[in-house]
């Protein structure tokens, strides 16, 4: 998770949070690419982690080829998540509510 850190705010991207959901049970027996020191091959328990970043997609695909060449890492799925702060990184005026407010308010103060 490091080596992901330090990708991501070295391609100039934010780290916004790691979050450790410890050891669960896996939906159902998952196959490792290759066996572990000990022979394991399948697994029914793994950690769970969540890593929150914002980065260009050059940047995201790097974070993919990382967690893909990792033996350690069973399975590792990319989201976009949205939240209201997200309107704010729209570049078009019209489409951005946060500009448009602030372009009203402009408007109103030169008319008084």
């Amino acid at each position: 998770m490091k080596s992901l850190s330090h990708k991501v705010v070295d391609g100039g991207g934010i780290v916004r949070s790691i979050q450790n959901h410890g050891i669960r049970n896996l939906p159902h027996r998952f196959k490792a690419k290759f066996a572990d020191n000990e022979g394991t091959r399948y697994y029914k328990k793994g950690r769970f982690i969540s890593i929150y970043y914002d980065s260009n997609p050059t940047i995201q695909k790097e974070v993919e080829t990382i967690l893909k060449l990792d033996e350690q890492v069973l399975r590792n799925t990319h989201l976009k998540a949205r939240n209201k702060l997200w309107y704010v990184n729209i570049a078009r005026m019209d489409k951005n509510p946060y500009i448009q407010k602030a372009m009203e308010l402009e408007r109103e103060r030169a008319g008084k």
